[in-house]
């Protein structure tokens, strides 16, 4: 497909989502296009062929009030620096992850994003699978190159986390809380996961991916993780997924910059207020064996702080495995 297809695409796909349920006439897109109706028609099928739910009318094209399509090119022209773009949509992929890392490797630049509708081979920390129906979570990775020594960027994940946080809050979701190092949470539920990868030297990070997924409409059965999953259509909250995709990169970068042009005092003061672990009995497995104290908030690189007794314990790479959820 060429590049004047896909924009035409996403150009009437874009037109049918600003009004979802509505008839949008075929000759009222073709002129918006500079097309005929006929290449109208033609773009109409190669769209629903992906899956995408257009009904045709005599009156015109209607899409379906329940798709959440995102679509670059309605997204990138409200992004801002760092984290503007260019935004690359699939309707299916293994992992964003992994697609990103790829380009991140061949030289893309920060702000690069790579999402999809459907991951089939989508993970977590420590390997665990993403699982997810198409078009109800929004899964995105963003490239970043950020100019710290791979130490310092082990506060990464709590920027991300943050940034992320902060665009839920701004979308109308109530009381957004962390849990250490990278899950989000509310009412006790898990509503996003974060994963972070890098690749760096001795003294730098090279290029890092942050990738992320949001279960914005119902989520399928997913047996044994630690936290109970939902949505946020659960909380009768369900922004579109494209303005939630704008919402939190706008609200990453700007964590992101702060923290690399300040330093961490900000990013761990708002973590300290979100801290789903704060003063609850946690256990905490890490290479030396287990960790049972109270969670005591993080320190500046990021690293998990238990009081264990009359010590206190941090911990840089490890897995809460029990937690007072009371």
């Amino acid at each position: 497909m060429t590049g004047e297809a896909t924009q035409r695409r996403e150009r009437i796909l874009a037109a049918l989502a600003a009004r979802a349920g509505e008839r949008v006439s075929g000759g009222a897109l073709a002129r918006e296009l500079g097309c005929s109706r006929a290449a109208v028609h033609r773009h109409v099928d190669a769209l629903r062929a992906t899956g995408v739910p257009i009904a045709a009318t005599r009156a015109g094209y209607v899409l379906d009030p329940s798709a959440d399509p995102v679509v670059p090119s309605a997204v990138m022209p409200l992004l801002v620096d760092p984290l503007a773009g260019p935004v690359m949509w699939m309707a299916e992929t293994g992992s964003t992850n992994d697609e990103a890392s790829r380009l991140a490797r061949a030289g893309a630049g920060e702000g690069t994003v790579v999402g999809a509708d459907h991951q089939t081979a989508g993970r977590g920390r420590r390997g665990r699978a993403w699982v997810d129906d198409p078009g109800m979570a929004l899964m995105f990775s963003v490239i970043l190159r950020p100019r710290v020594s791979p130490v310092d960027a082990g506060l990464l994940p709590i920027v991300v986390a943050v940034g992320l946080a902060d665009a839920l809050d701004a979308c109308g979701v109530p009381d957004v809380g962390i849990a250490w190092p990278n899950d989000i949470l509310t009412g006790g539920a898990k509503v996003a996961g974060i994963l972070c990868e890098m690749a760096a030297d001795q003294e730098r990070v090279t290029w890092a991916v942050a990738g992320m997924g949001v279960n914005v409409g119902p989520v399928p059965d997913v047996p044994g993780g630690r936290w109970t999953p939902g949505s946020l259509a659960d909380l009768g909250v369900r922004p579109r997924r494209m303005d939630l995709l704008v919402a939190a990169l706008g609200a990453i970068g700007r964590r992101y910059g702060a923290w690399l042009e300040h330093g961490p005092g900000a990013i761990t003061a708002a973590f300290g207020r979100r801290d789903h672990l704060a003063g609850r009995p946690v256990v905490v497995g890490t290479p030396a064996g287990e960790v049972t104290g109270i969670g005591s908030g993080i320190d500046p690189l990021g690293r998990l702080v238990v009081q264990a007794g009359d010590a206190q314990v941090t911990v840089a790479s490890g897995e809460v495995t029990g937690v007072d959820r009371r």
